[in-house]
């Protein structure tokens, strides 16, 4: 049903739809299915895709309410581990209190051995009666848990791609990802994976997770922590992406062996050690140097501006301020209080490219005014967005 035709009759259906939902709640009862590529350089394939679900707009308003009423019951009782930032109010995803904690253990000697885990398509390997059963340890009544297992379970889907639909099937585990609630039941299932740690800590971002050690050496505990990962993932029923996980080793650039400093392995795999790797979309590197990120910055911004300037004279001048906000200046604004302490001459360099990219959208001259040119874009200058969230933070 169109979303348009569901807001105008919503007076006379709303009342109708409150009986259902009271009473699928009560009772305990509860797709088309769209590939998006993770990599869009690459063709569409099972491994490179991710399984989207499209589903009803009334299916996903009764699962609002559920979501909600089943996040106010884990903040309330305060269940979700703190580790966890993903999805939850007053938790941020710009990496702060662990680069803090890396940057403290730099300034002591120490290294930091950082482990980056790639769970295989987590969301689609959730197992249903595990997820019930530590929905009932943490204390929801038999009601809401056959509404889950009625909401998880004999659930059918299609897979649509170049037009046409693929015969349903049923799916024996998993949870449907762009759901209301899917974020709410993953976040819970992996809650008690911090507690599997003895040697080390660990931050997650939903499936992003990432556990370091901060000591002179940080193989052993490293290794004995990979080991206890490897039995809470059988438990659970979960795979570790062995070829994606990446162990970093950060610490000075005076102080870096001269050869390989952490070798790791798990079942008998060797986990390849990287100078950097991307974490939410950060380029992180073995000494928080942020170079990295901040070339990739530069270069998604003269890109960007270049689509934008094809498009520019087709629209008006505050739309194409609107789209260069959300498209470029959104890219400077995200993590800045984490890579904002790179070397001056580094933000210099963002800097230039941020004008460069103004003067391709407003396909002004070279030597035009910076200041006019943020000016009419609403941007301000890279050190003043640097202090701006860091006085937020």
């Amino acid at each position: 049903m169109d979303n348009v035709l569901l807001h105008c009759a919503a007076p006379q259906i709303a009342v109708p739809l409150r009986y259902i939902f009271k009473w699928s709640l009560e009772k305990g009862m509860f797709a088309k299915l769209c590939p998006i590529p993770k990599d869009s350089k690459e063709p569409i394939t099972p491994a490179n895709s991710r399984p989207i679900s499209l589903l009803p707009t009334l299916s996903k308003i009764l699962e609002g309410i559920v979501s909600r009423q089943m996040w106010e019951y884990m903040e309330n009782n305060d269940p979700i581990t703190a580790n966890q930032h993903a999805y939850r109010k007053k938790h941020s995803t710009t990496l702060v209190d662990m680069n803090d904690q890396w940057l403290n253990a730099m300034d002591n000697g120490k290294f930091v051995g950082v482990l980056f885990l790639d769970f295989s398509a987590a969301f689609d390997l959730v197992d249903h009666e595990i997820i019930l059963t530590k929905l009932m340890h943490y204390g929801f009544k038999e009601v809401a848990l056959n509404w889950v297992q009625s909401y998880l379970t004999d659930r059918k889907q299609s897979t649509y791609i170049n037009g046409s639909f693929s015969s349903p099937n049923v799916l024996n585990c998993g949870i449907p990802q762009g759901s209301c609630l899917g974020p709410l039941l993953y976040l819970i299932y992996t809650n008690n994976l911090p507690y599997a740690l003895v040697e080390t800590q660990s931050t997650i971002f939903a499936d992003d997770t990432t556990i370091y050690a901060a000591r002179q050496s940080v193989q052993q505990a490293l290794q004995g922590d990979l080991e206890n990962i490897r039995k809470w993932i059988c438990q659970n029923k979960l795979v570790l992406n062995t070829k994606k996980t990446k162990v970093v080793l950060v610490c000075s650039t005076r102080k870096r062996p001269k050869r390989h400093g952490i070798q790791l392995n798990m079942g008998g795999v060797q986990i390849e050690e990287v100078a950097e790797t991307k974490l939410l979309g950060v380029q992180l590197d073995n000494c928080l140097s942020w170079s990295s990120q901040i070339t990739n910055l530069c270069k998604t911004n003269i890109k960007t501006a270049c689509i934008i300037r094809r498009i520019a004279k087709y629209l008006p001048g505050k739309m194409i301020q609107q789209i260069t906000q959300a498209l470029i200046e959104s890219q400077v604004n995200y993590c800045s209080v984490v890579w904002g302490n790179a070397l001056s001459s580094e933000v210099r360099r963002l800097q230039n490219a941020q004008n460069k990219a103004a003067r391709i959208v407003l396909r002004w001259r070279y030597g035009s005014s910076v200041a006019v040119m943020c000016s009419v874009l609403g941007w301000s200058s890279i050190d003043k967005v640097i202090e701006k969230n860091m006085l937020i933070l």
